[in-house]
Formats: structure tokens, sequence, C-alpha cells
């Protein structure tokens, strides 16, 4: 065999060495980023229902504070993992068993210890409009769901125009009810006083907590501060919710009774997320 053949024989199998090496050392990094987000990791846990308020010293010397174990992918990123970490602070929320603890769930000032405010996400406030279990999908909307809110529109006319067949009151067509949208998409946090749990990370073979919110008429939102007056104003001339899905993707969806002469973020297809509604002074402006 001639030195030219040799040295093309060895250079293949120095590439075909270096590719197995190389196919190797991706499968294996694919097996050690699966076995990482699998393994267990020690962390804080609510061993029994914690109430607001109540002091973390106390409910470790109960243990119903207390190390567990769960999967690192379930994990969210402020989890606590030593007991130590909450000592000296109280409860922020109420906590189911099982629940994982996180640094936002315990507060280190006692004079916040009966605060709900810690369950607010950061820039945003708590808005409650009153809404019966017809115009609130029958009470199935949970704290954590998302909703569409659609406002009403003017009432029926009872006194009309001119002359109407068979001796009925013509109605004027532009006081024809109807709803529009003032906002899609937007976060429940609570119904009634009940602000719900996060759901933890259950152990392994055993199933989720969840928390089933209380019927009421009160339904309380989490808006930006500019969206609060819009919807302040929409429901004081009452409004409807319909319930989203999680992945809902908001869309305009125009106003098919009337033609306003103003139109809300809703119709639009805004989130009141998307920031203080632009180009319209909100509902109850306008003739409707």
């Amino acid at each position: 065999m001639s030195s030219r053949r040799t040295l093309i024989l060895v250079g293949a199998i120095v590439v075909g060495a270096i590719a197995a090496l190389l196919i190797l050392r991706y499968v294996g990094s694919i097996e050690d980023r699966a076995n990482s987000e699998n393994q267990l990791i020690p962390v804080v846990v609510a061993a029994g229902d914690i109430q607001q308020g109540e002091e973390a010293d106390a409910l470790i010397e109960e243990q119903r504070i207390s190390i567990g174990q769960r999967r690192r992918a379930d994990l969210p990123a402020n989890t606590v993992t030593r007991v130590e970490d909450v000592k000296g602070q109280t409860a922020a929320i109420d906590l189911a068993a099982g629940e994982v603890i996180t640094t936002s769930k315990f507060s280190g000032s006692g004079a916040l210890s009966n605060s709900k405010s810690n369950v607010l996400e950061q820039g945003n406030v708590a808005l409650t409009v009153t809404v019966d279990q017809q115009r609130g999908v029958a009470g199935l909307v949970q704290p954590g769901d998302f909703v569409n809110i659609m406002m009403n529109t003017k009432p029926v006319s009872t006194t009309g125009e001119g002359e109407a067949a068979e001796g009925e009151p013509e109605v004027n067509p532009e006081d024809i009810p109807g709803s529009v949208y003032v906002y899609q998409k937007v976060k429940v946090l609570a119904i009634g006083r009940n602000i719900g749990s996060t759901a933890a990370a259950a152990p392994s073979g055993g199933a989720t907590p969840t928390t089933q919110a209380e019927a009421s008429d009160l339904v309380t939102l989490q808006v930006p501060p500019e969206a609060a007056p819009v919807l302040a104003a929409a429901a004081e001339q009452g409004v409807r919710l319909t319930l989203v899905r999680p992945d809902y993707q908001p869309r305009p969806i125009p106003n098919v009774f009337l033609e306003p002469e103003q139109i809300l973020p809703g119709e639009l297809g805004q989130t009141p997320y998307d920031g203080a509604p632009a180009g319209t002074e909100g509902p109850g402006g306008g003739n409707r």
C-alpha cells in the first residue's frame, strides 16, 4: 500500500473517531440535562396548612415548615432551600400543605403580616367589580384565571320616536342594548376574599393540591394603575365576564351593535397590561 493511501486511511480513521467522540459528548450532555432536571432537590415546604400572619419560628417548631424534596424542573427561581432563611418572618399569604416556600411568601416585617398586597405582581393594583353568577360564568371563575370583560351599552328606550306598528313604541336604533369589550385577558386575583393558593409541586406520584374558590359576586382583578379607572367606569354601567384559556391570544373584536364614537381597548384586542388606552376617553364617554 502506498504512503498516500495510508495517510488517507489514517485521516479517515481520525475523522471518524472525532465524529464519534462529538456524538457521544452530545448524547451525554442531553442525558446529563435530563438527569439534572429530574434530580430531587431539598427545599423548604409547608408540611401543613399555614394561615397568613403566622410566625415562621412557631411553624418550624411545630414542624409545619420542613425540608421536602421536589424535582429541580418544578421549582421557581426564588425557592427557599434552608429553614433558617425564613426564621423571624411571617407568612405573607395563606399556604396549602405541600406548597413550596418561596421568598415572596414570607415577609420579614411584622407590620405587614396582615397585608394581602404581597400577592400583587409588581406594578399592578387590585380592583374589585361586582358580577352576579349569570354575568360571571356561573361562578366557574377561579383566582388565577383570565377573563375578557364586556361593558353594557345603553338600555332599551321605552319612549321612542314616531309611531310604530300595532301600537308598539318605536325603538331608536342608537338605543339598542349590547355589550362592548373593555379589556381582554385580565387576570383574576381573588373571588370574594379568597385569593387561592399557588399550585405546589406534588411529591413523586402524588396529586397536585388545588384550592376551590368560594362562591361570591365580588371579583377582584389585577391590573396596572392606568387601567383601573377604565374598569371602574365600566363597572358603573355593569360588566360581564367571559372565561378564556391561559393561552388565549387577544385579538380585535369590533362592536357589532353600534358604531361607537370611541373605541375601547378590548375592541382593539388589548389587555390592560398593554399600557394606558390610547385614543379613547374610556367607557361612558360619547354617545353609545
